[in-house]
C-alpha cells in the first residue's frame, strides 16, 4: 500500500511548494515542537509529507476531512457561491470527479479507514485524523496554536469557515496555505473569498502561484 497526494503530480504540485515553507519551519522555531493542520485530506498525502518533513519535531498534525469523498449534498446547502455557479455542475462540485474516476490509482482511497492504515505503517502516530465536515461550528478548541496550516477544501464557504476557524490559532510567524483561491474564476466564489483575507490583514503574502499550482503562501503577523 502506499499513501497518496494527488497534489504531486504534473498538473498541479501546490505540495510541491507548499512544504518549501514547512521545512522552513524547522529553522523559525527551532526550540518548538511543530503543530500543523490540514483541512481537505484527499488521500492523505500532504499529512505523511508534512509528518516525513518535521521528523521528530512533529507534535501533532491534524486533517480534517469528511473521508467518504467530496460532500457535494452536504456543502450545496450551504454554499450560495457555488449555488449561483451552476449547483452540481459548479467547478467546486466537479472538481474532483477526475481523481475518483482513475480507479487503479485513487478511486476511493479517501476513506479515513484506508489513511489510519496507511499512516499506522509508516509509523506516523503524531497524525490525528478529524473526520467531518467543516463548518463555522466545527470544534477546534483542542488545537492550542499551529505553525503551519493548509485549508484545500474547493467549496468558497467551507475556504471561509476554516480560515475563521484556524486563522487566530496561527502562531505569529507561521504560515498559511490556500488552494484553489488565487485564480480568479478558478472556482467562483473562492477568489473574491481571498481578496477578504488579504485586505483584513491579519496575515501578509508571501508567495503566490495562480498557474498551475493555484496556491498561495501567508504569514501570519
Amino acid at each position: 500500500m502506499k499513501i497518496l497526494d494527488i497534489e504531486l503530480n504534473e498538473n498541479n504540485g501546490a505540495h510541491l511548494i507548499t512544504r518549501k515553507y514547512q521545512t522552513e519551519l524547522l529553522d523559525l522555531f527551532p526550540d518548538e515542537q511543530l503543530r500543523g493542520c490540514e483541512m481537505g485530506v484527499a488521500y492523505g498525502g500532504g499529512l505523511a509529507n508534512m509528518r516525513r518533513i518535521w521528523g521528530d519535531r512533529t507534535e501533532t498534525i491534524w486533517g480534517f476531512d469528511t473521508y467518504e469523498g467530496h460532500p457535494v449534498e452536504e456543502m450545496l446547502t450551504r454554499c450560495e457561491a457555488s449555488q449561483r455557479a451552476g449547483g452540481k455542475a459548479s467547478m467546486a462540485a466537479v472538481c474532483m470527479e477526475h481523481w475518483y474516476n482513475l480507479k487503479d490509482r485513487y478511486g476511493d482511497r479517501y476513506t479515513d479507514e484506508h489513511i489510519q492504515a496507511e499512516l499506522d505503517e509508516l509509523g506516523y502516530d503524531t497524525v490525528v485524523l478529524v473526520k467531518g465536515l467543516v463548518t463555522d461550528a466545527t470544534d477546534v478548541s483542542f488545537i492550542e496554536d499551529l505553525h503551519y496550516a493548509f485549508i484545500d477544501m474547493d467549496w468558497p464557504q467551507a475556504q471561509r469557515d476554516g480560515y475563521e476557524l484556524l486563522k487566530n490559532k496561527i502562531k505569529p510567524g507561521g504560515y498559511l496555505a490556500l488552494h484553489d483561491m488565487c485564480k480568479r474564476g478558478h472556482i467562483p466564489g473562492c477568489w473574491e473569498i481571498y481578496q477578504d483575507i488579504l485586505a483584513e490583514g491579519v496575515f501578509e503574502l508571501v508567495e503566490e502561484r495562480p498557474d498551475p499550482q493555484i496556491v498561495s503562501v501567508l504569514r501570519r503577523l
